[in-house]
């Protein structure tokens, strides 16, 4: 995890994390968690967001010999977003009460957890950005587990995580990273 701090910017971000404990097993037969039971629009916004990503490159070269055709295939795109996020909105279900400020990269997070965790325990993460109805299953490996008052602070680095994800989860990061860039540069 120290390793981590210093290859990937960390921001603090709310959540609502969910975990299973799983086998060496459950990770290696699956590059994503299926211990969740999840609604099929869960996944629904990450997806519309990896599509994104891979035809960005598309469109910008559409746009340099048709700009007009460019443009309106953004704003069919922006239309999709729309219908995505209703969707999502309306299936994904989080309870506010259990969201929680977790510390976020593109390798881990670290959170606070009621129970301890031994270290090398091999989790299902079900992450939930409330903001924008986001949804994440991810496998994870706990790196670190210390002691921190009435509760443990555990630090998670994940695994077999899907080049996708990670893009969506650097994306995530860069915007909050500029929200509060900005932030500094009002105040």
């Amino acid at each position: 995890m120290d390793q981590d701090r210093r290859q990937f910017y960390r921001i603090d971000h709310p959540v609502v994390l969910d975990y299973k404990i799983v086998s060496e097993s459950e990770v290696a037969g699956s590059s994503q968690p299926y211990q969740f039971n999840v609604s099929p629009y869960f996944l629904l916004q990450s997806q519309l967001s990896s599509i994104d990503a891979e035809c960005q490159h598309l469109v910008y070269k559409i746009a340099e010999s048709t700009p007009h055709l460019a443009t309106y295939l953004q704003h069919l795109n922006k239309k999709i977003d729309l219908i995505g996020q209703a969707l999502s909105d309306s299936q994904i279900e989080f309870d506010p009460v259990k969201c929680q400020t977790i510390n976020l990269s593109e390798g881990g997070l670290s959170y606070t957890n009621e129970q301890a965790l031994e270290i090398g325990t091999l989790l299902a993460i079900k992450l939930v950005f409330p903001e924008n109805s986001l949804g994440l299953l991810l496998y994870a490996e706990v790196q670190r587990c210390e002691k921190k008052e009435e509760a443990f602070d555990i630090g998670i680095a994940f695994r077999k995580m899907p080049e996708s994800c990670r893009t969506l989860l650097a994306r995530l990061i860069i915007e909050a990273q500029s929200r509060e860039r900005q932030a500094q540069l009002n105040d």
